[in-house]
């Protein structure tokens, strides 16, 4: 199991196809919720950082057709992505494919540290993101001092697909962020403004980031989909 300190207890894992979901701890009723989530986080850090770059591609790559399959992608017009971090789930696929197939394409900005809070500001073209500067933590960002740009959750905004990031997820859409909140806070602003349900969100990971269960509150967000590369076609 990832972590065996008490007051938690191990699940054992679930086989997805010919892969083992990795293990975790539940949290117990007086568990301290917080707590095991670091503990995971730091475990699952280590654990990526030990994969090799070509096969997260790989992953990502298999991840990227299972997203392009899906219904909830053909209808969408407009598609929020992420940038990715060295060390994490890749998604160039994704986005060559997103403008290729004409999408309407979104991308975060950090817009105050401090108050954990970001936008989803829209890229004209994959040109116009590879022009992106360097941002927070390095990932690149639109520029502030750049053109102005459609935010996904402004009126006329025609957003209705999310593909999120995580540093683990379960089968029943648990999602475990790195710790900041950026995402949760956007996710519920964007509840707020659209309306519950009707902007999909999509998890993407690789299959060492499946795990039994994500421990979560009422304010974490669940998703519609997740995808990982030997998910079953069932489920």
């Amino acid at each position: 199991a990832l972590l065996r300190t008490p007051p938690f207890r191990s699940v054992l894992p679930r086989v997805v196809g010919r892969r083992d979901l990795c293990t975790m701890a539940c949290v117990d009723g007086a568990g301290d919720l917080k707590a095991v989530k670091q503990a995971l986080r730091t475990e699952l850090r280590a654990r990526l950082a030990a994969l090799e770059d070509d096969a997260i591609m790989h992953a990502s790559e298999a991840v990227a057709q299972q997203l392009f399959a899906l219904p909830e992608y053909a209808q969408s017009k407009g598609v929020a992505c992420f940038l990715s971090m060295p060390k994490e789930f890749n998604t160039r696929p994704i986005l060559e494919r997103l403008f290729k197939d004409c999408k309407r394409v979104y991308l975060p900005r950090v817009e105050s540290v401090k108050d954990h809070t970001m936008s989803m500001l829209e890229a004209a073209s994959l040109a116009d993101m590879d022009a992106f500067p360097p941002g927070r933590w390095n990932i690149p960002e639109p520029a502030r001092d750049g053109p102005a740009r459609v935010e996904a959750l402004q009126d006329g905004s025609d957003i209705d697909l999310i593909v999120v990031p995580g540093l683990a997820f379960d089968i029943r859409g648990g999602r475990l962020g790195q710790g900041a909140g950026f995402y949760d806070r956007y996710l519920a602003k964007m509840q707020e403004c659209k309306g519950k349900g009707t902007v999909k969100l999509v998890g993407v990971t690789i299959d060492d980031l499946i795990i039994a269960q994500v421990p979560r509150d009422d304010l974490d967000f669940l998703m519609d989909k997740v995808l990982w590369p030997s998910k079953p076609s069932s489920q």
